[in-house]
């Protein structure tokens, strides 16, 4: 049974059609690229598992914590996706309120870190309250701007442009985000500056890319759909989602794979931590190390778009898995500061490889209608994938990071070995489940 059969409602909450505007494309082309450069280079100058990390140890010694905050950034914008996808339902003229609601209240709150970083004084206990509490608030407007940014690009970019799409916010983002790493070793390597405004300095410049990227993002162009339709009760709505999981029955496997995976983002928010303190290299070494990943993320995007488009998204899964077990495995090995470079460039393809992957999966596994829900149900059920950090900082603290990297090394393979049971999406079959079963 389709899944569109479980409800009428969801027709028309996300039309896979090109709004047929030429206008409408080029601009929202051009304005996404941007969006996603200047959010890239953000990214670079705040990033959640480099700068973040080195940023608390200033406040903390305890991994596990600085790994629960960690884990807060990437999961508390769980929350709000599915209640935002029912909300579309209701009302897909909604979509770009939510979505400016979104971006600008998380604008609004890296400005406030990087005030709160830059101008209170050194020692005052406020800094780790506000930058907790500031850094929950960022991760849930992500949660309000993400299923509208996702509709916009689906009626408005054509299939055939969202390979150029994607790929030019890639790498027009991978550039800037080399050129942050550069400024970020320039800010870390000066002695004068000392905690927390070194890192105030970075935070203002997260917040002023996010200004440009949320600028530009504000410039979408949202068709209007007419005839809002009444979403399903809570009742029928939890039928639908488990509707989902009947027809898809490769979507549980999809889960397992995907929180193997989770040895990455285990070990990775502490590797920074593993060179300065266990290896003793310079803060200096922080921005190449991050100039690295995102040089390793560029150009792996060169195998991974062709891989895609001719063998299918299974392969680039698998692909993204060996370069994460490659690259921390010479995280075990090395011990000097050009090695773990080369490391870290490893784990910049590996994470792109893996991001080009499974979003293409669920894509290509999905239908028009229920891509959006898809999404939102893949994202709840992976909520212990978000908590890994949290859970590689407790090991760190009992038992040291080489073998929580053994341990991230061993989760890998094992996903290695189980993204061979996926099927591929593109061949069809009942493995993967289909709209018209």
């Amino acid at each position: 049974m389709s899944i569109i059969s479980h409800h009428e409602a969801l027709h028309g909450f996300e039309r896979d059609t090109y709004s047929g505007d030429p206008a409408t494309e080029r601009a929202n082309m051009s304005y996404g690229i941007l969006h996603g450069a200047f959010f890239h280079m953000a990214t670079a100058f705040s990033d959640p598992y480099a700068i973040i990390p080195l940023f608390l140890a200033g406040i903390t010694d305890s991994r596990a914590l600085i790994g629960l905050v960690v884990s807060l950034v990437e999961a508390t914008g769980v929350f709000p996706q599915l209640p935002v996808a029912r909300r579309l339902l209701q009302n897909p003229n909604r979509a770009k309120p939510l979505m400016l609601t979104g971006v600008w209240t998380r604008c609004a709150v890296w400005g406030g870190i990087a005030a709160a970083t830059l101008l209170l004084p050194l020692k005052s206990s406020w800094i780790p309250f506000l930058f907790i509490g500031l850094i929950t608030l960022y991760s849930l407007g992500g949660g309000l701007a993400v299923l509208p940014l996702r509709r916009v690009i689906s009626e408005t970019i054509p299939p055939s442009r969202r390979s150029s799409f994607f790929g030019g916010r890639l790498v027009a983002g991978g550039l800037l985000a080399v050129l942050a790493g550069l400024i970020v070793k320039q800010v870390l390597g000066n002695g004068a500056l000392v905690w927390p405004r070194n890192y105030g300095i970075l935070f203002f410049s997260s917040f002023v890319a996010l200004a440009l990227a949320y600028t530009a993002m504000s410039r979408l162009t949202f068709p209007r759909i007419g005839n809002p339709i009444q979403p399903p009760d809570p009742p029928a709505f939890r039928k639908v989602l488990a509707g989902i999981l009947r027809d898809y029955p490769v979507l549980k496997r999809l889960i397992a794979v995907r929180l193997l995976g989770g040895g990455l983002p285990l070990a990775l928010p502490f590797l920074t931590l593993y060179a300065t303190q266990e290896l003793n290299l310079s803060l200096g070494w922080i921005g190449l190390f991050i100039a690295a990943q995102k040089s390793g993320f560029i150009l792996s995007n060169l195998a991974w778009i062709p891989l895609g488009n001719r063998r299918g998204t299974r392969p680039v899964i698998f692909s993204g898995f060996i370069l994460a077990t490659l690259g921390l495995g010479l995280f075990f090995l090395a011990n000097t500061g050009p090695a773990l470079a080369v490391a870290f460039a490893l784990t910049g393809g590996a994470s792109s490889a893996l991001i080009v992957g499974f979003n293409g999966y669920i894509l290509e596994l999905g239908t028009p209608e229920n891509r959006p829900l898809l999404f939102a149900l893949e994202g709840t059920l992976l909520m212990p994938l978000y908590f890994m950090p949290f859970l590689g900082g407790y090991l760190a603290d009992t038992f040291g990071t080489r073998p929580l990297i053994g341990l991230g090394i061993v989760l890998l393979v094992a996903g290695l070995a189980a993204t061979c049971t996926l099927c591929e999406p593109r061949n069809g079959g009942g493995a993967c489940g289909s709209p018209e079963k």
